[in-house]
C-alpha cells in the first residue's frame, strides 16, 4: 500500500472517530445504516421490514410520503399514503435513496452552525431538482436517482462544514489566498479531500454505489465520452452542482461568463441550449417552494432563494446598500426534522388532523389496491401501518389463528418490541370466553379498554397479558370470515386514560373489515 493511501486511511479513521463524538451522529449513522442494510440487493428483508424501520420516525415517515407524492414520482403523485405501499410501488431502491437523503439533510439543517452551512444544505437540494430536470430534458430514465445523486455530490464538503468547522475555515482561507485547487486545499486542511471523506463515510454507512459514484467529480476525459458510455450519475451531478454554484456563490455580473465556460466544458455530453439552462435554473428555485415543508424552510429562506435567480433580483442592489433584517433560522422550526431514537413514541407527535387525513387516505388506498390483483401480505401490512399511524397506538399487532392448535399467532407488528413478538409470540384461546381476549374472539365483538385497572375489567385480563404485550389501554378488533373468528387486530397505548373518538372507532372497523375481505378473497381464489 502506498504511503499516501495509508495516510488517507488513517486520516479517515480519525475523522470518523471525531464524528462519533458528535451527540446525534451515532443515531443518524445507525438509522441510515439500518435502512441501507435492509434495502440492499443482498438483503432478504421484506417490504414490511423496511417500512417498519422508516415508521420508527414519524417525521421521516411524513416527509418521505410527501416526497413520494411529489413531482419526483409524477406517475404516482397523490396515490401513495403508506410506506408499505411506497416500498411496493416505488421499489426498495427508490425508498432507500429518498429516506437516506432526508435523514442526513434533516440532521444537518437541525444543527446548522453557520450561515454557509445552511446555504450549502439548500444548494444541495436545489442541485437535486436541477439534475432531475436535466435528466428529464435529456430523456434519461430514473430522474429521482439523479435527484438524490446530485444532492450527495458535495457530501464530503457538507461533512467537513458540519463536523470540522475549524478545518473548514482553514480550507476557506487557503482558497481565498489562491493556494491551489479545492482538492489540494482540502487535503492541506483535513489531510484528505472532500470527495474522499464523503466516499469513506458513504461506504461505512453502506450507501448504494449510485450515490458513491455521484460524489466523484468528473474529469475532462469523462466529459469527452459519448453520451451512451458516460457515467451520468457522476457527470450530471457535477453539472447540476456547478450550475447551482453559479447562482449561490457568484455575483450577478460574473455569472454569464462563467456559465458560457461551464456549458462549453459539458457541451459534448450535454448539448443543452443556454436559454433552456437558464429556465431550469430559475425554475428549480421556484420549485423549492413546493418542498418548503419537507425542508422546513421559513420566509427568510424562501426570500433568500428568490434572490439567487441567475439574472438577480431587482431589489438586490437596494438590499446591498440597506441590509435587510431577516429572521434567523428558528431552531424550533427545524427540530421536527431531527432523527430521534426508535424507542420514542414518535408517531404520537402527529397533529390529530394529520392522523385523521392519514386514516382516510390509507383506507382509500387499500380499497383501490384491493380492486386489482394484490398480495395478502401487502394488504395486511398497509392495514397495520394505517392503524399504527392513523390512530397513534404505541404498539399494533395482527394475529392469525393457528388451525391446528387454535392459538393466536402474531404475524405482523409495528411499534415497541413487536419485532421480537412476531418471531414467535402466541396466546391461547379459552373457548369459554373467560378472559377479555377469549371473550372478544368467541363473541366476535370489538372492544376498547381505556384503563385495564378499572374494576370492571381488571380481573378479566389473562395472565400472559401482564408480561408479553401489556398496555394499560388497548383495542381488540376480531377478524371474522364466514362467521368464524380467524384473526385479531390489537392496538395498545403505553398510557392509561386514552380514548378513541367515533371516527377512529369507525375507521378501525373499516380497516378490520378490509382485512377480513382481503383474507376471504385470497383463500377463495
Amino acid at each position: 500500500m502506498a504511503p499516501e493511501t495509508s495516510q488517507k486511511i488513517v486520516t479517515l479513521k480519525e475523522l470518523l472517530a471525531r464524528m462519533q463524538e458528535e451527540k446525534n451522529f451515532p443515531a443518524v449513522s445507525r438509522h441510515i445504516s439500518e435502512i441501507n442494510a435492509k434495502a440492499s440487493p443482498n438483503s432478504n428483508s421484506s417490504a414490511h421490514q423496511l417500512a417498519e424501520l422508516v415508521l420508527k420516525d414519524y417525521a421521516l415517515t411524513s416527509k418521505l410520503l410527501r416526497v413520494a407524492n411529489s413531482a419526483l414520482f409524477g406517475q404516482f403523485s397523490g396515490q401513495i399514503s403508506t410506506i408499505s405501499r411506497a416500498v411496493v410501488v416505488l421499489g426498495f431502491e427508490q425508498v432507500r435513496l429518498a429516506a437516506t437523503g432526508l435523514i442526513f439533510f434533516e440532521h444537518l439543517q437541525d444543527k446548522a452552525r453557520s450561515h454557509y452551512l445552511k446555504e450549502a444544505v439548500l444548494a444541495s437540494f436545489l442541485s437535486g431538482i436541477l439534475a432531475r430536470e436535466l435528466a428529464r430534458h435529456l430523456r434519461l430514465e430514473g430522474g429521482e436517482r439523479y435527484f438524490i445523486g446530485a444532492m450527495f455530490h458535495g457530501f464530503g464538503r457538507l461533512l467537513a462544514m458540519y463536523y470540522f468547522p475549524q478545518e473548514y475555515e482553514v480550507f476557506q482561507e487557503l482558497t481565498r489566498a489562491g493556494e491551489g485547487s479545492e482538492e489540494k486545499a482540502s487535503r492541506r486542511a483535513l489531510g484528505i479531500s472532500f470527495t474522499e471523506l464523503g466516499i469513506g463515510v458513504a461506504r461505512s454507512w453502506g450507501l448504494p454505489e449510485i450515490i458513491i459514484g455521484s460524489m466523484k467529480k468528473p474529469r475532462p476525459e469523462d466529459l469527452e465520452k459519448k453520451t451512451g458510455k458516460a457515467d451520468h450519475h457522476q457527470c450530471l451531478s457535477g453539472l447540476a452542482n456547478e450550475l447551482c454554484a453559479l447562482t449561490m456563490n457568484l455575483p450577478v455580473q460574473e455569472r454569464p461568463a462563467r456559465l458560457q465556460e461551464l456549458l462549453k466544458r459539458y457541451k459534448e455530453l450535454y448539448p443543452v441550449p443556454q436559454k433552456k439552462i437558464l429556465e431550469m435554473l430559475d425554475g428549480a428555485l421556484s420549485e423549492m417552494e413546493k418542498f418548503s415543508d419537507v425542508l422546513s424552510l421559513n420566509r427568510a429562506d424562501l426570500a433568500l432563494l428568490n434572490k439567487r435567480k441567475f439574472a438577480g433580483d431587482e431589489e438586490e442592489g437596494r438590499a446591498a446598500a440597506e441590509p435587510e433584517l431577516v429572521e434567523a433560522p428558528a431552531a424550533s422550526a427545524l427540530k421536527k426534522f431531527q432523527v430521534r431514537e426508535p424507542a420514542q413514541r414518535i408517531h404520537r407527535d402527529a397533529d390529530p388532523e394529520d392522523r385523521r387525513q392519514h386514516l382516510m387516505a390509507g383506507i382509500q388506498e387499500i380499497t383501490n389496491v384491493m380492486l386489482d390483483d394484490f398480495a395478502l401480505d401487502q394488504i395486511l401490512n398497509m392495514i397495520l401501518e394505517t392503524v399504527y399511524l392513523g390512530i397513534g397506538f404505541d404498539r399494533v399487532l395482527l394475529f392469525i389463528k393457528d388451525p391446528r392448535s387454535g392459538a393466536m399467532l402474531a404475524r405482523f407488528g409495528l411499534g415497541k418490541n413487536t419485532r421480537e413478538l412476531v418471531k414467535g409470540f402466541s396466546f391461547p384461546v379459552d373457548e369459554g370466553g373467560s378472559d377479555l381476549f377469549s371473550w372478544v374472539l368467541a363473541e366476535g365483538r370489538d372492544l376498547y379498554v381505556g384503563n385495564i385497572s378499572d374494576t370492571a375489567v381488571r380481573d378479566h385480563k389473562p395472565r400472559w397479558f401482564r408480561d408479553a404485550i401489556f398496555s394499560p389501554s388497548f383495542a381488540l378488533y376480531p377478524i371474522t370470515v364466514d362467521k368464524k373468528c380467524i384473526g385479531l387486530i390489537y392496538g395498545g397505548h403505553d398510557q392509561p386514560g386514552e380514548h378513541l373518538d367515533t371516527q377512529q372507532l369507525n375507521s378501525m372497523k373499516t380497516l378490520r373489515n378490509q382485512a377480513a375481505l382481503a383474507i376471504k378473497q385470497c383463500y377463495a381464489g
